[in-house]
């Protein structure tokens, strides 16, 4: 079960969607995502990427509104960033 977030460039929330017996903690979860990728501009997975090249990306989890896990994306339009996506509460692209 998912819990997905729409967020406007800013970050703030504009949509969101639960799915039944999705856990609890997914609904901040995925808000977190989407406004990471909105406000840094780049998908969530770029972060957790960078994290696992060593010591020198382990001042990434210090910023403000940084979630360094998949799930968030921003959304585009003719090259320019109107929002993000931002999903939580299934089991991702590693299973």
């Amino acid at each position: 079960a998912f819990c997905v977030a729409i967020v406007d460039p800013h970050g703030d929330l504009v949509y969101f969607e639960r799915q039944d017996n999705c856990q609890y903690a997914s609904i901040q979860i995925s808000q977190h995502k989407a406004r990471t990728a909105a406000r840094y501009r780049r998908p969530t997975l770029v972060f957790e990427r960078l994290l696992g090249k060593g010591p020198f990306f382990a001042y990434l989890p210090t910023l403000d509104d940084v979630t360094a896990s998949s799930g968030g994306n921003p959304l585009m339009v003719g090259g320019k960033i109107i929002g993000a996506i931002g999903a939580s509460g299934g089991r991702g692209s590693r299973t």
